[in-house]
């Protein structure tokens, strides 16, 4: 995203639009008022409104009256409904009823949502966890299938093309409704995915509560991946999502993931019972150890730094 433009009536701006607008330029964003010839400039570009003949112009759903100026494909668009205004829009992306606590990482988010972008998720020393792709699958598929690794998870059937059927609509419909799910792990130096960290929705004593998940690839194994991932995910979910507590379960018999999550700053809630867990979109029982952490900032690296988004 690399430039905004603006239509919003005068009487509708604010100080926090003004701060905003100071925001963006300051991280590199043009910042432009909307005008008829701009529909013809829309590329990396992001659309602020309140008016909903401008939000159906980015929608596709309107042309622009005695112009031949055609959009290429759809404009990422917000929409402004001043509290008290009577102002209702549709077609839009996302609404807002105000700017104090939106910042550019807001709207770049909105942007890549329109445009089926892939939002990074968290930075750390030798982390990238990232919305998965398509191009994830083959990855993914082989990892799954090494030895040992469904030993305590549920695996994938023989049907390569049904699972990844199966995997692209999860990332489709997951990510956009809820916000999160399970992510891609990549390695920041060379880009390899090694594995998948993320929150999934699961219950616990008759309660729907966020559960995390985690897989690394064999080959990648005893690095401090996976504890790397796990508290970036968790740090995530509490900062950005203010989730007030998460969940593990862990099959009783997994040492090593049970010590890791130990060590992230869960404590346990139950020895030892049968439930079941959904990852990734099945559902299956197990016999699982719980867990569960509650938002502290003890989850920080010491002396590390685990960065949110792609700022």
């Amino acid at each position: 995203m690399k430039k905004i433009y603006l239509d919003i009536e005068e009487n509708h701006s604010s100080p926090d639009l003004e701060g905003l607008v100071r925001d963006f330029r300051s991280a590199g964003i043009e910042v432009r008022p909307l005008t008829e010839n701009s529909w013809g400039d829309m590329a990396q570009a992001l659309v602020l409104t309140d008016r909903q003949a401008t939000a159906d112009m980015a929608s596709g759903r309107l042309s622009v009256e005695g112009s031949a100026i055609a959009l290429q494909g759809k404009t990422a668009c917000v929409g402004y409904e001043p509290p008290g205004a009577g102002v209702t829009l549709s077609h839009v992306d996302m609404i807002v009823q105000g700017f104090e606590e939106l910042d550019v990482e807001f709207f770049r988010r909105v942007y890549q949502r329109c445009h089926g972008i892939p939002w990074t998720i968290a930075l750390t020393d030798r982390l990238a966890l990232r919305e998965s792709v398509p191009d994830d699958f083959d990855v993914f598929y082989d990892m799954y299938r090494q030895p040992g690794m469904t030993d305590y998870m549920p695996g994938l059937s023989d049907d390569k093309e049904e699972e990844r059927e199966t995997f692209c609509a999860y990332i489709c419909r997951m990510y956009s409704f809820y916000g999160y799910g399970l992510w891609t792990v990549a390695e920041k130096s060379s880009g390899r995915v090694v594995g998948r960290a993320g929150l999934e929705n699961g219950s616990f004593q008759g309660q729907s509560v966020p559960v995390i998940g985690y897989m690394i690839g064999a080959e990648y194994q005893r690095q401090g991946y996976g504890q790397e991932a796990v508290r970036a995910v968790a740090e995530y979910a509490f900062c950005e999502l203010e989730m007030e507590r998460i969940y593990g379960f862990v099959h009783k018999k997994n040492q090593n993931s049970r010590r890791l999550i130990q060590r992230v700053g869960f404590r346990r809630i139950e020895e030892r019972c049968r439930m079941a867990v959904q990852m990734a979109g099945r559902t299956f029982e197990k016999d699982i150890a719980g867990y569960v952490c509650v938002n502290t900032k003890a989850l920080y690296f010491p002396g590390k730094s685990i960065t949110i988004g792609d700022e």
